[in-house]
């Protein structure tokens, strides 16, 4: 499951003010798949994570992201990636309730059988983010990703990961420039590799530690 191409969120549909950066980590991560007749569990719980963010304009940002790409299983072996996205926010920051969509696109090598193979991914996602006290927002999210391998055996169509979510989180402030962000989130993931198909559901879970300035 390709965590770097924002599979996972950590984030509220606020965007930064102008000229701010964030950054963040990951201090703990992990995801669980189930796939196929008989059914076998795919499993990691050491998934690191990082990215920055910079506002641009009112209402909307960008975001550069670095993680590793663990799919299921051996058929696919784990690279490191980068995915770039834009949140664009359509409500008042001084709303209670903010809605938002993110767009994005990824890229990076994965092994399969050996062999180094660059995939690309767009990915999209609609946040709803609601104000709970002066320090917790509470998030929601729907996104899809879309891993293509187009330089494997059969191209892109025959090589390609899809994966629908909804995920809930929070973000708390420890001070007016450190929060921290636990995410929940369940999948429906869909592989075709190497002309075998593949699907079932998924659980995934992080915490992250951001900061502004």
């Amino acid at each position: 499951m390709p965590l770097v191409f924002g599979v996972v969120n950590f984030g509220t549909a606020r965007t930064l003010s102008p000229h701010r950066i964030g950054s963040a980590a990951i201090t703990g991560g992990g995801q669980m798949v189930f796939l196929g007749h008989p059914q076998k569990t795919s499993a990691f719980f050491t998934i690191p994570h990082a990215g920055l963010r910079l506002g641009l304009a009112k209402g909307l940002d960008v975001g550069l992201r670095l993680a590793p790409i663990p799919l299921p299983f051996a058929s696919v072996g784990p690279r490191f990636g980068v995915n770039l996205d834009m949140k664009i926010c359509f409500t008042n920051s001084e709303s209670k309730i903010q809605f938002a969509i993110v767009l994005g696109a990824g890229g990076a090598h994965v092994l399969i059988q050996n062999n180094t193979r660059l995939a690309n991914s767009p990915n999209a996602a609609i946040l709803a983010s609601v104000k709970m006290n002066d320090k917790t927002q509470f998030t929601v999210m729907g996104r899809f990703v879309s891993l293509a391998i187009p330089t494997a055996f059969h191209r892109a169509k025959g090589n390609f990961v899809n994966i629908s979510k909804a995920s809930f989180g929070l973000k708390r402030n420890i001070t007016e420039s450190i929060s921290i962000l636990p995410e929940v989130g369940v999948y429906w993931y869909e592989e075709h590799l190497k002309s075998a198909r593949a699907s079932g559901p998924g659980f995934q879970f992080g915490v992250m530690l951001s900061t502004t300035f």
